[in-house]
């Protein structure tokens, strides 16, 4: 909803916008690779268009490098090429994000196989060249402005849709205002050559100014920054020695046959682009010496890893509350994951598009409510006419596995004897023994007397399942951190009465029971040995 206002925003919107859509890994998205596109066309048993029968003619998939692939001792540095397919409903969106992606940062790959053919960094020039100071400032700070200008116009049509062209017409305005005889430089550009004269003065570098015949300039007090030349071999090793930073990544990434040149990804970008995204100017992409292949990090950054780097929300949120915001790339595959699982999507299908390799993993990632997941739990329809709301839902708790107590064990026992008639008239019969607590699932009846341990479930309770549910989990972790402290101020004041030794054990047990609780399987009963609460008690001496 928001427009981005730098190049590298705008890498990172449309990176967002991929992760979302296809809920893949971070670093998957960051590597996508410029000829990601793969179209399929389906035909039908005649030949002919499938869309003709019924059927879809064509589907889109996502060429990428899948991560978590290598096989025990493999290589970990080798990219598992896979595809994915694009739903329908989202091929548009990430097809003209994509291709936007890849129109902006083509100059980009242009020049990193140039660099990377050739082996060098300004493989523009022959070596032995001498190249303008006013020349060299763009390709190696990516600052497109070294002429003294009105900048706003540029600025704004460049951040309309960051078109390449628009930066081209700036170096062509510039270079004729210059034949026109303006003269005056910008003044960052006066700054990095007197940078350049003082490394000279001390000897930090090799490196010495020329004029345009290639002599070297021998007086450095007065430069005419306008005359004055570099040669590009002494330049090239400047940069290897002094600034190993804004030397280009053309080191190839293996494939498990071949392998990925750096100019081959889609997401590539300058360098340390500071005239962009610390001065709030431009980064000349089609002039910049100093590309990176992309990382997660570039991800990363937009959504908050870096606490020194205004993430995407800090630069474009509405409100205060907005720009606090931060999260994980993985947390839009979990959301996709568990979008999926709500919309009845076979898990089968599921763990292929994420390229797992079984079906368990998915379910780690499925954060459905139980409300959720009873719905996905199928019970013939006269079968749950009969049975009524409360009993259906018991039942699917029972065929999901997601509930363990005396009445399931009932039913189940039941159903093995007598059949699921009688299983299900019985549970029809015990329906409202079903109860979610603040800490789990209790499956026993309270229609006659109220909950015995008042609800102090965690006290060896054999009604009483696991669950998985976040509420469940933080209001037992709170008691569990509530019970230590009783039991830290009851050690801290010893006694030799029964009182205190009660205290103690009373705090030790509810403890043993609240932890014990936490360890135990979602569906599965933490205390199967405690007293069972459905059988009235025993009648003692005095109760005559």
């Amino acid at each position: 909803t928001e427009k981005p206002s730098t190049f590298m925003d705008d890498l990172r919107f449309a990176a967002m916008r991929a992760l979302i859509v296809t809920g893949m890994r971070g670093g998957e998205v960051a590597l996508l690779p410029v000829d990601w596109k793969r179209q399929r066309t389906y035909l039908d048993p005649k030949g002919r268009q499938a869309s003709d029968s019924g059927g879809i003619s064509t589907s889109l998939m996502v060429r990428h490098f899948a991560e978590k692939q290598q096989e025990d001792e493999s290589d970990s540095r080798v990219l598992r090429e896979e595809t994915q397919p694009v739903p329908e409903m989202f091929r548009t969106l990430l097809t003209e994000t994509l291709d936007h992606v890849a129109r902006i940062t083509e100059p980009l790959r242009a020049t990193l196989k140039l660099q990377c053919e050739t082996g060098r960094l300004l493989p523009w020039y022959s070596l032995d060249s001498v190249v303008p100071v006013i020349e060299i400032y763009t390709r190696l700070m990516g600052n497109p402005f070294w002429l003294k200008m009105d900048r706003e116009p540029f600025i704004e049509r460049y951040r309309a849709g960051f078109d390449p062209a628009v930066l081209a017409e700036l170096h062509e305005y510039q270079h004729e205002r210059r034949r026109n005889g303006e003269l005056t430089l910008d003044m960052a550009v006066y700054q990095f050559g007197n940078r350049l004269k003082t490394a000279m003065l001390k000897g930090g570098t090799s490196l010495c100014f020329r004029n345009s015949d290639g002599t070297p300039v021998k007086r450095l007090d007065r430069m005419e920054w306008h005359t004055t030349h570099l040669r590009v071999d002494e330049l090239e090793e400047h940069i290897r020695l002094t600034t190993p930073t804004k030397v280009p990544d053309t080191t190839p990434l293996p494939l498990a046959v071949g392998a990925v040149q750096p100019w081959e990804f889609l997401f590539v970008q300058p360098k340390r682009s500071l005239s962009e995204e610390r001065n709030d100017g431009l980064c000349d992409v089609t002039r910049v010496m100093a590309i990176s292949r992309p990382d997660l990090r570039f991800i990363g950054v937009g959504l908050g890893y870096d606490k020194n780097l205004a993430s995407l929300f800090e630069k474009y949120g509405e409100t205060d509350e907005d720009r606090a915001l931060s999260m994980e790339p993985h947390m839009l595959r979990h959301l996709q994951n568990t979008e999926l699982f709500r919309l009845g999507v076979a898990d089968t299908i599921i763990s292929k598009r994420f390229n797992r390799r079984s079906v368990a993993q998915s379910y780690e990632y499925d954060h459905r409510s139980l409300a959720e997941d009873l719905e996905q739990v199928e019970i013939p329809q006269d079968i749950e006419i009969m049975l009524g709301q409360k009993a259906s839902t018991v039942a699917r708790l029972i065929k999901g596995g997601k509930a363990n107590g005396p009445i399931v064990d009932a039913f189940r026992r039941i159903q093995a004897t007598e059949g699921d008639t009688a299983a299900y008239e019985y549970l029809r019969a015990e329906a409202d023994g079903f109860h979610a607590t603040p800490y789990g699932h209790c499956l026993n009846s309270f229609t006659v007397d109220p909950c015995p341990k008042h609800l102090e479930c965690f006290e060896d309770c054999r009604h009483l399942s696991a669950t998985d549910l976040p509420e469940n989990r933080r209001n037992l972790t709170r008691l569990e951190g509530k019970f230590k402290l009783a039991l830290e101020s009851i050690k801290a004041r010893p006694s030799t009465s029964i009182g205190w030794q009660n205290q103690l054990d009373h705090a030790e047990k509810r403890l043993t029971g609240v932890q014990k609780l936490l360890a135990t399987p979602a569906g599965e009963r933490s205390f199967p040995d405690g007293v069972d609460l459905s059988l009235p008690p025993e009648r003692g001496v005095l109760d005559d």
